[in-house]
């Protein structure tokens, strides 16, 4: 049997506890703790007149969640009364990209008077059957309506610190990774800072099926479940691109303390794979968030 304490005692390992939906992190030498509500797949539904275009595209998702805005705003009145540090969104806040869905999501989150980070998840920016590149259309819809939520920040990739801790909001609601978002994370992680990444897409884990798929060998065309159902173009022939495939090595290589926080999937689970730990988040629409505490 392997001596576990070689983990323990490992000078980038940080100990983990995860209760209900507490989850607790030490080790991370942070100058004061964080208590962080993560957030993710609240799938609001909200429409009105400047929508009607669109109604054809979003009438599949917008039968999804009836109830995801009362979960939405239940849940950030927990977060005001609990004052939490920090709000995280890890995706999919909306079912499409109407402008009234954002408006009301920033106008609930600035009501908390926490500060709040979002990333895209890919329901933010898909109205389905429009032609284009999930790329190219990612970039059009988030220009036409997701920037309010990024409050000035870059859409694809930002990052903010937090008491000694590297925040990294990165999109990968495509399932992969650009060029421009590589450089951008060996950039912030060759600082050897603890590093809290959050993505929308899980990183792929061995032993996890399809849908953690970034960086998921087994992403392609041939083992994509839903791209008729989503009206959107189909997985790749070869898999992920090289580039995706460097970022997937180099995350899990890295020597300090890292977590990943992901969505996507709508279940709580947990894994570590390389002394690295990544969470995904139950799926807000149900009323479920994650407490996160690092220390």
């Amino acid at each position: 049997m392997k001596d576990s304490s070689n983990f323990l005692s490992r000078p980038t390992g940080a100990a983990f506890s995860l209760t209900g939906m507490t989850a607790s992190f030490s080790g991370f030498g942070l100058s004061r703790p964080l208590r962080i509500m993560a957030i993710g797949d609240t799938h609001l539904v909200l429409d009105d007149e400047r929508g009607l275009p669109y109604r054809e595209n979003s009438r599949r998702m917008a039968k999804f969640s009836p109830d995801s805005r009362t979960h939405f705003l239940q849940t950030l009145e927990t977060a005001g009364k609990e004052k939490y540090d920090l709000i995280l969104i890890a995706g999919d806040l909306l079912s499409f990209p109407s402008e009234a869905g954002v408006e009301f999501a920033v106008r609930a989150l600035n009501g908390t008077g926490i500060p709040w980070l979002y990333t895209a998840g890919n329901h933010d920016w898909h109205y389905e059957g429009l032609p284009g590149t999930e790329t190219e259309l990612r970039a059009e819809w988030t220009a036409k309506r997701l920037l309010p939520l990024f409050q000035g920040r870059a859409p694809l990739m930002y990052s903010v610190r937090r008491n000694g801790l590297e925040i990294l909001m990165l999109d990968n609601s495509t399932c992969e990774i650009l060029p421009e978002q590589l450089t951008f994370f060996r950039e912030k992680a060759a600082s050897g800072t603890p590093l809290l990444l959050v993505v929308h897409v899980p990183m792929y884990v061995p032993g996890r099926k399809i849908f953690f798929s970034c960086g998921n060998p087994d992403w392609r065309s041939e083992n994509d479940p839903s791209w008729q159902i989503e009206r959107r173009p189909r997985w790749p022939e070869n898999g992920p691109s090289e580039t995706t495939r460097t970022f997937h090595r180099e995350l899990f290589s890295l020597k300090q303390p890292v977590a990943i926080l992901a969505g996507h999937t709508h279940q709580l689970s947990l894994d570590s794979f390389c002394g690295i730990l990544q969470l995904v988040t139950p799926q807000n629409s149900c009323g479920d968030y994650l407490e996160l505490h690092i220390s």
